[in-house]
């Protein structure tokens, strides 16, 4: 039975105002951040341990009372309502007034190279909670997210001495918790899990806010949507804002959930956002999309289409301004100069205050967005965390501080009432910006992690922060007001199989999917390479005449019909996606999962090689050219030698699970990381040696 806690509210400074919020809900929000840390193990999945916190389950936006925005001083803020996601219902899906913003973008070529470290650090940053992973998975997480931990007191809401108005607020919360525990209701508002750390303790004046933490449950990932997730209620209480601010960011190469595990698990995807977008603005709202940037997680010709993809799908929504992230900067300085130049009446949505491609003057420094007779101004830095790698004598970097401090200064001359930066940076480096640079009511960040359930006070900055997460799954929702005691409100969304996939968009990845299947391997520069053991593929068939019992087991998986699923993809069979490189790694036989290109002699076309199609014993045993080649006396071999090439071909189930996990990540097997999972899926598969 779930247990109920008193939940204590503390005063927070927000600039020059001193507001309470609800302790516990800003633990939450520290918890959706701190949840994945290298340091920490995630209690449940970070999307699964949200707050139920409030006294109304239908209030599930958090209505951020503060100075910014421009709002006139007032004495102390209403109290914040956090409500609970778990009674979020389904949103309407209704087509909206379609924006535009830049020139329309034709798609252009791409190309294959090695997985950037970004996409890593983010792979582990979503999995380095999770138990019973290999040692060689655990050793990827990246530095990024230790060091963005190691500024998270710059974050964290500074305390302030109780008042009257705090101990009446905390004997009403406590009144409203002990009704709550009375009715020992696990779906009523305010509901705190049983497995979760009670009421935070009032301790001292410094920070009244410790992060709580449910107990490790590691059966569900955190890029699995959750039930509430896909019941989402959007902005369900909030009344008709001046503008709605649409913020996303670090989509990573994930333009699409592909259905490998199934749509209804998977978040993210160019084709949803779009719909709650459309969504959105038939409400009649004056939605304005901004995003941080970091489209691709890779280099070469296919990142470059995914860019030019992304960019067009971004034009055709009506994004405002577009920041650049780390691995967008990767890419060739023609493809990124096509798509992002602004010149004359020819501009983009592309900003950047610190960053030029060949030349400074092809790239806006900022953009300034009429709403009405109002004006919002933006700007996007790159910051220093966020510039190794990129080495390319085309790309010209400023240092961040002092290119933010020249845009706020000019946006400040177009006299806006709102001013927003997109920063692609780490946590700590961004909220250094902040602090370096005043004058930003908003700070929207690309740092690696997931994004909090409210606005995230900077010390030392007037300015909140909002994080977008990675690999495009949440966009986030900010309504601004004249409402001086709420400027402002926000709701983190998940985009979930609850938005059905716009027409439009799915119309744009047909042809993206044609594209790829014109440009051909030739044109998208993926080129066989040599097995690092020097040997080739035989195809499954020629395992098959020893090892038959094997084989029989093989063809009842879901391995026999791999390519098949591409061909004729379940959920959305109308497009196929086996000319996509990115899908075929892990759906056909002699590939590269992680790098995306095929071995010599692995799988090329359905009509040149068909015995490399689906996914054969060699994806894990390795080639065995030389094994069968022995077997059959096609060359000499002795004893030592027969069993020196049957022990090549041997994987020890000790190693198994790391190559499994080669295909059976999170994105596509989130499953397959759950406690015992693997000894669950080989169950399935289970199979030993010759007949």
């Amino acid at each position: 039975m779930a247990q109920f806690y008193p939940i204590r509210r503390h005063l927070l400074q927000v600039g020059t105002f001193r507001v309470t919020f609800p302790a516990f809900a800003l633990s939450v929000a520290m918890l959706a951040t701190y949840g994945c840390s290298e340091r920490s193990e995630p209690a449940r999945s970070v999307a699964e341990s949200r707050s139920r916190v409030g006294s109304d389950s239908s209030e599930s936006i958090a209505a951020i009372p503060g100075p910014s925005l421009r709002a006139p001083a007032t004495s102390l803020g209403e109290e914040v309502g956090l409500g609970s996601p778990e009674s979020d219902g389904g949103a309407s899906q209704v087509a909206g007034p379609e924006q535009k913003t830049g020139p329309e973008q034709k798609t252009g070529p791409e190309q294959q190279v090695e997985v950037s470290k970004l996409s890593e650090e983010t792979d582990s940053s979503l999995s380095s909670g999770l138990k019973a992973l290999p040692a060689s998975v655990a050793a990827e997480k990246g530095s990024e997210v230790a060091k963005e931990d190691a500024g998270r007191d710059d974050l964290q809401p500074v305390g302030d001495a109780a008042s009257s108005k705090l101990a009446d607020s905390s004997e009403e919360m406590d009144a409203k918790s002990e009704e709550l525990s009375a009715e020992q209701s696990d779906t009523a508002s305010g509901v705190v899990s049983e497995n979760a750390v009670s009421a935070v303790p009032e301790s001292d004046n410094k920070s009244s806010v410790v992060a709580a933490q449910d107990k490790p449950r590691s059966d569900t990932p955190v890029t699995v949507a959750t039930e509430a997730e896909r019941n989402q209620k959007i902005a369900v209480d909030w009344p008709k804002p001046w503008a709605a601010l649409f913020l996303t960011g670090q989509q990573n190469g994930y333009i699409e959930p592909c259905g490998c595990t199934g749509l209804d698990n998977q978040k993210g995807g160019l084709n949803r956002r779009d719909t709650l977008l459309q969504d959105i603005r038939a409400r009649g709202w004056e939605t304005i999309p901004l995003d941080t940037g970091n489209q691709v997680r890779r280099s070469g010709r296919q990142a470059e289409m995914i860019f030019r993809h992304s960019a067009d799908a971004m034009s055709s929504m009506g994004y405002a301004a577009i920041g650049l992230g780390r691995e967008d900067l990767k890419l060739s300085s023609a493809e990124l100069l096509q798509v992002t130049a602004s010149e004359g009446s020819q501009q983009t949505a592309f900003t950047s205050c610190n960053v030029g491609i060949i030349a400074p003057d092809f790239m806006s420094p900022w953009k300034v967005i009429p709403v009405g007779e109002r004006r919002i101004g933006v700007t996007s830095v790159l910051g220093k965390s966020m510039q190794e790698d990129i080495n390319n004598s085309e790309i010209i970097i400023e240092d961040p501080i002092k290119s933010v401090e020249k845009a706020i200064s000019e946006l400040k001359q177009q006299k806006c009432d709102v001013y927003i930066l997109l920063v692609q940076a780490n946590l700590a480096e961004s909220a250094e910006i902040a602090r370096a640079v005043p004058g930003f009511d908003l700070i929207v960040t690309g740092g690696l992690g997931e994004p909090t359930y409210m606005p995230e006070p900077i010390e030392g900055s007037k300015s909140l922060m909002l994080q977008v997460g990675v690999k495009g799954m949440y966009a986030g929702l900010v309504g601004l007001y004249d409402d001086p005691s709420n400027p402002i409100r926000y709701q983190r969304i998940a985009l979930s199989s609850q938005f059905k996939d716009s027409t439009r968009m799915m119309v744009a990845f047909r042809g993206y999917q044609e594209q790829l299947k014109k440009e051909g391997f030739r044109g998208l520069e993926v080129n066989p390479a040599t097995h690092p053991s020097g040997r080739t593929f035989v195809g499954t068939e020629s395992c098959a005449e020893c090892h038959s019992t094997a084989f029989e087991v093989w063809k009842g998986t879901p391995h026999a019909h791999a390519t098949q699923s591409l061909v004729h993809p379940g959920e959305r069979s109308d497009i196929p996606r086996h000319f996509d490189p990115e899908c075929l790694s892990c759906h056909v036989t002699g590939w590269n999962a992680k790098k995306y290109y095929p071995y010599e002699s692995g799988y090329l076309s359905l009509e040149k090689t068909p015995l490399m199609a689906e996914n054969g014993c060699e994806n894990c045993h390795g080639p065995g050219s030389r094994h069968v080649a022995a077997e059959n006396g096609d060359i000499e071999a002795d004893q030592a030698l027969l069993t020196s090439l049957r022990e090549e071909m041997r994987l020890p189930l000790a190693q198994a699970q790391d190559k499994c996990l080669e295909c059976h990540d999170l994105d596509n097997s989130p499953n397959f990381h759950r406690d015992g999972a693997f000894e669950e899926f080989w169950e399935q598969v289970k199979h030993y040696g010759k007949d």
